[in-house]
């Protein structure tokens, strides 16, 4: 038993006030014969028009269906949380500055970009030359690529900017090159250890939320797993190695190390004299390594933290629906009889299944103590119902593992879609007819279902 997500057709919009989406939706849903009491679910991005409270999209459907949950894509939250994470503190909101900077000051000049590419054969003649890559502005997932090149490049980098300020005659873009230069410091190799390995994991879980496939169990599973890392790596062995890293390359590459700790030291009040240690900023700190560790490590991290929970662990009525779906597939919460009644009550009271709490309850025992489903997982959940014509002894938690496998996780199916509009509508076609263009879509978007030809 699948989930599949369509193709319907496309719609010209005049505006794009939540009024005129809703009008053109509620007409989509008419034209195709859809009841909209039957929609359980809704995902767009984080549009003010799509996701507003009280005037978006979402809201005034669910004025007419409250059970149609808007959920916020995943994909989006992610990169939001990602993009707080780096306004976090002045030494991130610089790094990234000097990224983009050295980024557009080699590759978009021809001269400088060979130039450098010169540079990388001469120093590593066996090894493949490396492009710089864009830091992206929607996303922020992909920086990775950019900053896991940055780091084997830097030498390369490094050995370019300083060719080109000390050439005779002076290049016009010396100056450039020596501000560069004094840029890519220590705080600025300290950031790139910090990042890239945070950028990389963050960066699957971001294409692991892109499936088509992936359920929200999955998918908050994935999210388990990338919280639980933030985590990990918050613990001060983890920095240490960060550190002494981020100095054996300043070493390397000939960068200075400080010696003072930037910025007026303040006195430690006396009442915070034998208080614990933290990342305050009325804290003094008595080493180099003390201060980074405070105002850049465990401040990025934490923010990190912040938005991980306050986006996808948050409070509010779709949470909380949310929430108590996903404990259907943790057998945990279910071994004994007075565990999970108020989950049981919420989504029946919710769903307008008033009087099946205590069969819901039931159903939920006796099925996770008759199935070990491998994956806690609604696809396998799915697969056991299926093999085990198990909907027919269990109907209420059936209708429910539905529901909750129709719920949207991303909108990156739509987005390819748009991917697949700048392939039909080419130059040829640029007078194509609403019409006509949307059936264009449906055949190359739909290309597993078949076609009657008679």
């Amino acid at each position: 038993m699948t989930i599949k997500e369509r193709f319907v057709q496309l719609c010209d919009v005049a505006s794009t006030t939540g009024e005129a989406l809703e009008n053109v939706v509620m007409k989509l849903l008419e034209q195709n014969n859809f009841n909209i009491q039957d929609v359980c679910g809704q995902g767009y991005d984080g549009a003010a028009n799509m996701s507003g409270r009280y005037n978006g999209l979402q809201s005034r459907i669910q004025r007419q269906n409250e059970r149609a949950l808007y959920v916020h894509c995943h994909a989006h939250c992610l990169n939001l949380v990602l993009v707080e994470s780096a306004k976090s503190n002045k030494h991130f909101v610089d790094f990234f500055t000097v990224v983009e900077r050295l980024y557009t000051f080699i590759a978009n000049s021809t001269k400088r970009h060979a130039a450098f590419v010169d540079t990388q054969k001469a120093m590593n003649p066996d090894q493949r030359v490396l492009e710089l890559q864009r830091l992206s502005d929607t996303r922020w997932s992909c920086r990775e690529d950019a900053l896991k090149t940055i780091r084997k490049v830097l030498p390369a980098a490094l050995q370019y900017l300083r060719d080109l300020r000390e050439c005779d005659p002076p290049d016009l873009a010396a100056g450039e090159a020596k501000m560069l230069l004094s840029s890519i410091d220590f705080e600025f190799l300290l950031c790139l250890e910090i990042a890239t390995p945070v950028f990389m994991e963050t960066s699957v879980a971001s294409k692991v939320l892109q499936q088509d496939d992936l359920d929200l169990a999955a998918a908050y599973s994935v999210l388990d797993g990338v919280l639980k890392r933030v985590v990990e790596l918050r613990r001060d062995n983890q920095f240490s190695q960060i550190y002494n890293t981020a100095t054996t390359i300043a070493e390397e590459n000939d960068i200075s190390i400080p010696t003072n700790i930037p910025g007026r030291q303040r006195k430690v009040p006396a009442k915070l004299k034998y208080t614990s240690k933290s990342a305050r900023e009325d804290d003094a700190v008595q080493t180099l390594e003390e201060y980074y560790r405070g105002r850049t490590y465990y401040t990025f991290l934490d923010r990190l933290r912040q938005e991980l929970e306050r986006r996808f662990y948050g409070e509010g009525k779709t949470r909380d629906i949310v929430m108590s779906l996903q404990r259907l597939t943790d057998p945990e919460q279910w071994k004994d009889i007075g565990q999970g009644v108020d989950t049981a009550h919420s989504l029946c009271e919710f769903y307008g299944l008033q009087g099946e709490e205590t069969n819901l309850q039931t159903e939920l025992r006796v099925f996770h103590a008759s199935y070990k489903c491998p994956k806690r997982t609604v696809k396998s959940m799915l697969k056991v119902f299926k093999e085990n014509n198990a909907n027919v002894i269990f109907p209420t938690l059936f209708k429910l593992i539905k529901i909750y496998a129709t719920l949207p996780v991303s909108t990156a199916a739509v987005e390819r879609s748009f991917s697949k509009l700048k392939l039909v509508k080419s130059r040829l076609r640029y007078q194509c007819g609403q019409e006509r263009l949307s059936d264009l879509l449906l055949l190359v978007i739909e290309k597993d279902i078949g076609i009657d030809k008679k």
